[in-house]
């Protein structure tokens, strides 16, 4: 038996067995064994120690190759993966990839599949196919969250506003501390799940503002999208991770005599300004939109106007600039005939400068709203709010207010129909149903009245 020639024979897991035999030695020397690792059944692993007792027994040492059954997969060659049966139906399928793109470190992938071998081969097959393609990205551990941010404020190109806002968010996320004391910022993006999402949200509980919150976290998801997009990560947990909730509350909307008195004031100072005011509170577009449009985005004849693009303020180094729509699409927008009255009159003033210098028409290309009499530079965003607080006096009435105040006299006037609405100012029906209500509408009224007396 095994004990009688100083041998063992020992199952490692379903099919493998692990024989080994005791060399000889002086009293003075320690013990010695030498071990083998058989694929097959008991008898044939018997076999093989029967075999290594006999050569230990003669001086003679086998060479450290494992018996193999016949008809069993052959070795695999360096770098073509491996095979591990974990359990009944259960294998490891593994490959060695490209080195860490940061560390140079060798870097196994690997996956856990189930069903029979063939299946385990196909599956290794295809991990092959990924990773030579380069269509499996794996985030370094040498990487962070704090890189990731980096890389992110570096890259990407938004509005002035939405940068300062990115920036802020950044820098609280890489300094939320979770529980047990880890920095965010030092999080590998290997190690970044949604539960450690999750946490970082419940951090701010308390802490920040739910509208900062629900900013800060729209913010972290954008920069994992941007380290998936990069190639760092294979997938945005934020995608999984339940974010924090935003309070709805009835939005601040002027009436129409604060609308009315804001529109005098700005008359009696700038009548372009006035003209400014006078198509937010009508046209119901963002004060970016308005600033893009141009003469042949005007069509006086039938009162509409098209909205094609924006202005938007990159920032110091990069200045105003014109983009697409928040949307990235266009849309006609009717126009009331206060409104037409208004473009016409101040077009004809735009005329009268430019006659006075030489060109007698304007350019179809010419800006709506600008200081050049020939229309051929756009307002600065920021310069409107700047003439605006000049001139408005005690009057409490903003740009956004004036927004509010066409969406919500639109949703009025079509008995809440968010299609329409959302088609003319540009929002999204989701939007609109969520910070609008259509008001007192008659439907809503008649609604109440045809309830049965209680």
């Amino acid at each position: 038996d095994s004990s009688r020639r100083q041998g063992g024979l020992k199952p490692i897991r379903e099919g493998f067995w692990r024989v080994d035999v005791e060399l000889p030695r002086s009293p003075s020397e320690p013990r010695r064994r030498v071990s083998r690792t058989v694929e097959g059944t008991r008898a044939e692993a018997e076999v093989v120690l029967d075999e290594l007792t006999r050569s230990v027994a003669g001086g003679v040492l086998p060479a450290a190759r494992p018996a193999k059954r016949q008809g069993t997969v052959k070795a695999r060659s360096r770098r073509s993966g491996a095979i591990t049966q974990l359990g009944h139906d259960r294998w490891l399928v593994g490959v060695e990839g490209p080195v860490d793109p940061v560390t140079g470190q060798r870097r196994r992938y690997t996956k856990t599949v189930r069903g029979s071998r063939d299946l385990a081969e196909v599956a290794l097959a295809r991990l092959k196919l990924l990773l030579e393609n380069g269509e499996r990205p794996v985030a370094t551990s040498a990487r962070n969250v704090k890189a990731a941010c980096d890389l992110y404020l570096s890259e990407t190109r938004t509005e002035s506003q939405t940068i300062r806002t990115d920036r802020s968010a950044c820098r609280r996320i890489c300094s939320t501390v979770l529980p047990g004391g880890k920095v965010v910022g030092e999080v590998p993006l290997s190690k970044l799940d949604w539960k450690t999402v999750e946490a970082v949200y419940a951090a701010w509980e308390g802490a920040l503002d739910p509208m900062t919150s629900s900013r800060y976290a729209s913010t972290m998801s954008k920069v994992l999208e941007h380290t998936k997009r990069t190639g760092w990560i294979s997938a945005n947990p934020c995608a999984d991770a339940r974010r924090p909730k935003v309070p709805s509350h009835r939005p601040t909307v002027p009436s129409f005599g604060d609308v009315r008195e804001a529109l005098d004031r700005a008359k009696a100072v700038d009548f372009m300004l006035h003209a400014y005011l006078m198509g937010m509170a009508t046209i119901g577009c963002r004060r970016s939109e308005l600033l893009a449009i141009t003469i042949s985005d005007l069509d006086l004849d039938n009162a509409i106007a098209t909205i094609r693009a924006s202005i938007a303020d990159g920032g110091p180094g990069r200045g105003t600039y014109q983009k697409t729509t928040k949307r990235d699409d266009w849309r006609d927008v009717p126009l009331t005939a206060q409104m037409v009255e208004i473009f016409r009159e101040l077009l004809a003033r735009r005329t009268a400068q430019l006659s006075a210098i030489g060109p007698k028409t304007l350019a179809p290309s010419s800006y709506v709203f600008s200081d050049d009499p020939a229309g051929l530079a756009w307002l600065r965003p920021d310069s409107t709010s700047q003439r605006w607080l000049a001139a408005r006096g005690d009057s409490d009435v903003t740009f956004a207010m004036l927004r509010r105040y066409v969406a919500t006299q639109l949703l009025d006037v079509t008995s809440g129909d968010y299609r329409t609405v959302a088609s003319i100012t540009g929002n999204s029906e989701e939007t609109l149903r969520r910070w609008y209500d259509a008001g007192p509408n008659l439907e809503k009224k008649k609604a109440v009245v045809m309830m049965s007396r209680l």
